[in-house]
């Protein structure tokens, strides 16, 4: 495939390396372009007093972003359906693989991004989030969805939304183990992060684990009565 079109065959989808030389001088760059790099670096890749734990808000896109690991497609316009949002998550699912870097270690760190930059109302975000991401999760995927007021929490501080940003987006990526908090929600999600990370899971993750499942013991009962 040629990698300098890669290009969605339902929606025409067309993401572009978000950190390309000619992208960050301004040449030919989308509208918004600036402004999601901005966030990006002086957001995602500092520390910030509300995180709760010491660190980067979000060491996945440091690293992606040293690396113009980082990949993003530009929907313009205001009359963006479910529909048309599910073409454009499809699209970037099949795309995610040929995105360079296409071999490890460096795939592992690339994210591609599908940014709504006109949008208001985010319902259908959050639906097509939804439906999409148990798909993601059974390939090792994650599907997160930002946008103005996210209000999911983050993971050592509940009044901490990680997912606010000032455009809406949905995220692809390479799942990692600290996931582990937006894949407790469900029994298959857990149980393919098990199969990835099982060996490698940090020890801070393993007391959250641990934690949660003290509080809610049906977890350990549904997981020891399983007769698969």
């Amino acid at each position: 495939m040629n990698t300098d079109r890669i290009v969605g065959t339902r929606s025409g989808v067309e993401p572009s390396n978000l950190f390309a030389p000619d992208l960050t001088t301004g040449v030919d760059a989308p509208p918004h372009a600036a402004e999601l790099r901005r966030w990006m670096v002086e957001y995602l890749c500092r520390p910030h007093p509300d995180l709760g734990r010491p660190g980067l808000v979000c060491p996945f896109t440091s690293h992606a972003v040293a690396q113009r690991f980082l990949w993003a497609a530009f929907i313009p316009g205001r009359d963006i359906d479910r529909e048309r949002i599910t073409a454009i998550v499809d699209d970037l699912h099949d795309l995610f693989p040929d995105l360079p870097p296409r071999d490890e270690p460096g795939a592992k760190l690339k994210a591609v991004l599908a940014v709504f930059p006109d949008l208001t109302e985010y319902a259908d975000i959050d639906a097509v989030q939804r439906e999409q991401k148990s798909r993601f999760v059974e390939q090792g995927l994650m599907l997160g969805q930002f946008y103005p007021g996210c209000t999911v929490a983050g993971l050592h501080n509940p009044d901490f939304r990680a997912l606010d940003a000032p455009l809406p987006l949905l995220a692809i990526r390479q799942m990692v183990p600290t996931d582990f908090p937006f894949l407790s929600g469900r029994r298959e999600w857990l149980e393919y992060y098990l199969k990835l990370f099982a060996p490698t899971i940090p020890r801070f993750i393993a007391t959250t684990m641990s934690d949660r499942l003290v509080q809610t013991p049906d977890v350990l009962n549904e997981l020891g009565s399983d007769k698969r």
